[in-house]
C-alpha cells in the first residue's frame, strides 16, 4: 500500500483543490493511504472522508500545545513548518509527497533534507510563474521526480524548460455532486434579470487573471438584453473597485455580482443561457466542465485550456484577443443556438468525470 502525504495551500473553493477533493473522494482505501497537511484551514477539509487524516499548520491549529510549542521553535529560530513536516513525516512514513500547485515552494528543500520523494501537480501557466522566486521554480523543477500538469498547454511549458518526466492529466469534476435544486426561470426573475435577456455566466474570483478588467471593453460592445451573472469570491482590491464602481456609473443593471456561491452555485450557473471564459490563462478551468455539465455553450478566449475541450458545436474559442470578435462569438451563440448541440456539450463532459478518471490518476500514483 502506498502511503502519500498530499500537501495544498488552502483546500478551499478553487478549481485546483476541488480536483484535489475530488480525487482524494474517490481514492481506493486498500491501496493508497492518504494523509493531507493543508497550509490554510479551508473549508473543504471538514467534508474529506474520516479516514483520511488531516494536518493544518500548527499556528492556525486548535491544539493549544501546539501553539505554544510554535512560539518556542520560533524562539530557537528553528521553522515550524520543517519541524512539523519532518514530524508527520516520521509518524506517517510517507513513500513520497504529492505538492498541489507550483505556490509551497518552501517544502522541496524541507523534502530533500529529509530524503523524500516530491510529485507536483501543476496547475499554472506562465502568468503565475511570477507568484513564486527564480530559485524557488527552479528547485520545483529539479526536485519534483514527476511533474503532473492538468492540460497540454501546462505540460508544454513545463517541457519547455527541460522537465523531461512530465505527464498529462486531465482536471475532472465529480458529476453526481452536480445537483440542480431549483426551477432556473424563477431564479433568473429572483435575480433581477428580465425575461428576454440572455445571461452569460462567468465564475471565479474577481481577480487580474480572470479577466475582472476584461468587463468595462466588454461592456461596451454588448447590446442592452446581455447580461452578465458573475458567481465568484469578491477580491478586496483597487481593481475590482474600479470595474465595480465603472460599471455601477456606466453600465448599471448589466452585471450582477453573486460573491461566493455553495449551496446555490450550480442553480445559479444553470440559470445562465451560455458561459463566458474571461481569464488571461487558465490551464483546464474546472468551471467550464461544470457548465459542460449543465449543457451550456463556451465562449471565451484561447487562454489556454479551453482550446482542449471545446470543440465544434460546442462553442467558440477566440484566438484573436480582440473584444469585437469576442462579442462576435456571443452574438453567434445567441441567435444561432441551433448550431450548439447540448446533447454533445454534455457527452463530452462525461469523458472528464470522476467515475472515469480518478483510475487513470490511480495508475499514476502506483507508479512512482
Amino acid at each position: 500500500m502506498k502511503r502519500i502525504l498530499f500537501i495544498t495551500p488552502t483546500f478551499g473553493y478553487t478549481g485546483s483543490e476541488m480536483l484535489l477533493w475530488y480525487s482524494l473522494s474517490h481514492l481506493n482505501q486498500d491501496k493508497f493511504k492518504a494523509y493531507l497537511f493543508s497550509k490554510k484551514n479551508g473549508k473543504l477539509i471538514e467534508t474529506l472522508p474520516s479516514h483520511i487524516k488531516s494536518f493544518v499548520p500548527y499556528k492556525i491549529g486548535n491544539n493549544k500545545f501546539n501553539k505554544i510549542l510554535r512560539v518556542f521553535l520560533k524562539w530557537l529560530k528553528i521553522d515550524p513548518l520543517r519541524f512539523q513536516l519532518s514530524r508527520i513525516q516520521k509518524t506517517i512514513k510517507a513513500d513520497y509527497w504529492y505538492v498541489n500547485t507550483i505556490v509551497n515552494p518552501e517544502v522541496y528543500q524541507i523534502a530533500s533534507d529529509l530524503g523524500v520523494k516530491v510529485v507536483t501537480h501543476v496547475h499554472e501557466l506562465p502568468l503565475a510563474y511570477g507568484f513564486i522566486a527564480y530559485k524557488e521554480m527552479e528547485s520545483l523543477l529539479n526536485y519534483s521526480q514527476l511533474i503532473i500538469g492538468c492540460s497540454k498547454a501546462v505540460c508544454d511549458k513545463i517541457v519547455g524548460m527541460g522537465k523531461t518526466s512530465v505527464h498529462l492529466f486531465y482536471g475532472f469534476v465529480d458529476q453526481a455532486k452536480i445537483r440542480i435544486s431549483k426551477n432556473a426561470e424563477l431564479l433568473r426573475k429572483e435575480l433581477g434579470f428580465e425575461e428576454n435577456d440572455y445571461i452569460w455566466a462567468v465564475s471565479g474570483k474577481t481577480t487580474f487573471t480572470k479577466g475582472i478588467d476584461f468587463l468595462i471593453p466588454l461592456l461596451e460592445r454588448l447590446p442592452a438584453n446581455v447580461k452578465i451573472l458573475w458567481i465568484g469570491g469578491e477580491e478586496n482590491t483597487g481593481l475590482y473597485y474600479y470595474v465595480k464602481k465603472t460599471i455601477a456609473e456606466r453600465f448599471a443593471g448589466k452585471v450582477l455580482f453573486t460573491g461566493e456561491q455553495k449551496d446555490d452555485y450550480y442553480n445559479y450557473l444553470n440559470c445562465s443561457n451560455a458561459f463566458l471564459l474571461l481569464s488571461r490563462e487558465d490551464s483546464f478551468p474546472l468551471v467550464m466542465l461544470e457548465a459542460a455539465v449543465l449543457g451550456k455553450p463556451i465562449v471565451g478566449f484561447n487562454s489556454g485550456g479551453i482550446k482542449e475541450f471545446v470543440e465544434e458545436k460546442m462553442g467558440i474559442v477566440v484566438d484573436s484577443w480582440s473584444f469585437d470578435d469576442l462579442v462576435k462569438a456571443m452574438s453567434t451563440v445567441q441567435n444561432y443556438g441551433e448550431n450548439f448541440d447540448t446533447n454533445r456539450i454534455k457527452e463530452k463532459a462525461t469523458e472528464y468525470d470522476a467515475s472515469k478518471q480518478v483510475g487513470r490518476w490511480e495508475e499514476i500514483l502506483e507508479s512512482i
